[in-house]
């Protein structure tokens, strides 16, 4: 036989009791519930996966694309076209009469030049000189000052970083005014012309603009200021010696004479 319903009457006793019990437990403090913060949590339950940041949101309202990652690029040349000009030049320099590199030490035949790298200038020897007189440019270091012998002779100031090394028993300094005086003075016509004279009036016209064969005039102080000559004798009063031009860093000539 099937259970039958509760009468209506017996419902209706129960429902007040229910509201009442319900509105007392709405009615407690704040402090009388519970915090989430203090439900101990089992901490072998399973979490869920995190949400998408909003910087990770599109602006359609989808998932951004992850970025990629960088490709390293290879560094551009500085300095543009005038950097691969002088890159050029610096490759070309091998060329000039300066072009062999010598260890140190190296003894080198009276008539010969070679760049020197990578030493101190105080193991160059004692300075004797230097041009211009007034300000630091080349300077001329003396192996083994004190003796008359041929001996190993450096000069420093060029682009490079590098000394140039002759050999000889005296060295000295000219300037371009001395030779303007010699050159295109009356006995002028009589000297022997060689490469260093045809390297000088080239750099002479880029400098001072003026024509072969004529004297520098105003420009000469700039002219002068890194551009220089170096006689090198082999023996004191010898008639033979060797003849550099030295300009902007570089030992653009060289003759014997």
């Amino acid at each position: 036989m099937a259970p039958t319903a509760p009468p209506l009457r017996a419902l209706a006793q129960i429902l007040p009791a229910l509201v009442a019990t319900l509105a007392l437990a709405a009615c407690e403090t704040p402090g009388e519930v519970p915090r989430l913060s203090e439900v101990e949590l089992d901490e072998s339950a399973g979490q869920s996966a995190a949400l998408p940041s909003e910087a990770e949101l599109s602006d359609e309202g989808g998932l951004r694309a992850a970025p990629e990652t960088p490709v390293p690029r290879t560094a551009p040349p500085q300095g543009g076209l005038l950097g691969w000009l002088g890159g050029q030049a610096a490759a070309a320099k091998g060329t000039g009469p300066d072009a062999r590199q010598v260890p140190f030490g190296t003894a080198l035949p009276h008539g010969e030049i070679a760049r020197v790298c990578g030493v101190p200038e105080r193991r160059l020897g004692v300075p004797v000189a230097q041009y211009p007189e007034t300000r630091r440019g080349y300077v001329l270091y003396d192996s083994r000052p004190g003796t008359t012998a041929p001996r190993a002779l450096y000069i420093t100031g060029f682009d490079d970083g590098c000394a140039r090394q002759v050999t000889g028993a005296l060295a000295l300094f000219g300037d371009p005014e001395l030779h303007e005086q010699l050159r295109y003075g009356l006995a002028g016509g009589s000297l022997p012309k060689g490469p260093v004279d045809g390297a000088y009036e080239t750099v002479k016209a880029e400098v001072c603009g003026v024509a072969p064969g004529r004297p520098c005039g105003r420009a000469m102080r700039r002219l002068a200021r890194d551009t220089a000559f170096v006689s090198v004798y082999p023996a004191f009063g010898s008639a033979s010696y060797v003849n550099l031009l030295l300009h902007d860093g570089q030992v653009v000539a060289l003759e014997q004479h």
